[in-house]
């Protein structure tokens, strides 16, 4: 997966965490309990062999019982029937300099975590060192905005105006995953071939609890929370994989110009 940052990101407590110092913990912690690590070796092709899946990458093959799909965007091609429910596309977050305490205050009173009633939604809060943190703005390509702070600060603007010329410390962006009816598909696709992803922004609350669910089910070889998750209904994008971008792009594009009236 990749990020494209402008400074860096901030911590909950107004610190600078670094998301590869947080990988590279993970790792360590993966290898620690026995996981053998390989980076750099993406999938371009699964199939089954002999009872067997078969998980090809430009360096080498590996042969599994089971296999975990959990790439949520960063997976486009790998798998038509995630493809057919599951669409990338790019979401964008800035921070502002620090703006005093009376004005971040001011921003928002009484200091609650802000999303607002908007189809594309806008979330936003204040820092413990007095910042705005803001999300807002989508694209639907592979490409980011080359100035992702200017692409956000139009989108701030229009929440907080006062804010339109406020230099902006932090912007970055990175790739999530939406289905057509904004639920997470969850599936057991064939027998050991599971597939989680199609958050839809929430991915940071229910990745954790459905990495769990997995670890569950394959452990114990049953999950009924992970049973419950497989339930939901996600359909497919109208037009297959070849026009649920442009679908998908009208009809936000519907939506985004409600919001504005």
């Amino acid at each position: 997966a990749s990020t494209n940052y402008h400074g860096g990101s901030l911590d909950s407590r107004g610190g600078h965490l670094d998301p590869l110092q947080l990988a590279h913990g993970i790792a360590a912690l993966s290898a620690a309990a026995g996981a053998s690590l390989h980076a750099n070796s993406p999938a371009v092709k699964i199939t089954r062999r002999s009872g067997k899946w078969h998980v090809r990458t430009p360096h080498g093959d590996v042969l599994a019982d089971t296999v975990v799909i959990a790439c949520n965007g960063y997976l486009d091609g790998l798998v038509p029937a995630i493809d057919a429910r599951v669409m990338p596309i790019n979401n964008f977050i800035a921070v502002t300099e620090p703006l005093g305490a009376a004005a971040a205050q001011a921003l928002i009173p009484d200091n609650e975590a802000v999303s607002d009633s908007r189809f594309v939604v806008y979330y936003f809060r204040r820092t413990p060192d007095h910042r705005l943190l803001f999300g807002g703005g989508e694209n639907y390509t592979s490409r980011f905005p080359a100035d992702i702070a200017g692409f956000v600060r139009r989108h701030i603007a229009r929440v907080f105006p006062q804010l339109a010329q406020t230099a902006i410390a932090h912007a970055w962006g990175g790739t999530l995953a939406v289905t057509p009816n904004r639920l997470p598909f969850v599936r057991e696709l064939e027998p050991g071939l599971i597939t989680l992803g199609g958050y839809s922004g929430l991915g940071v609350v229910l990745a954790p609890y459905f990495g769990k669910l997995v670890a569950e089910l394959i452990a114990a070889g049953r999950s009924p929370g992970f049973d419950s998750l497989a339930a939901l209904p996600v359909p497919r994008f109208p037009g297959g994989r070849l026009l649920r971008w442009p679908t998908l792009v009208a009809a936000m594009s519907m939506f985004a110009l409600r919001d504005r009236i």
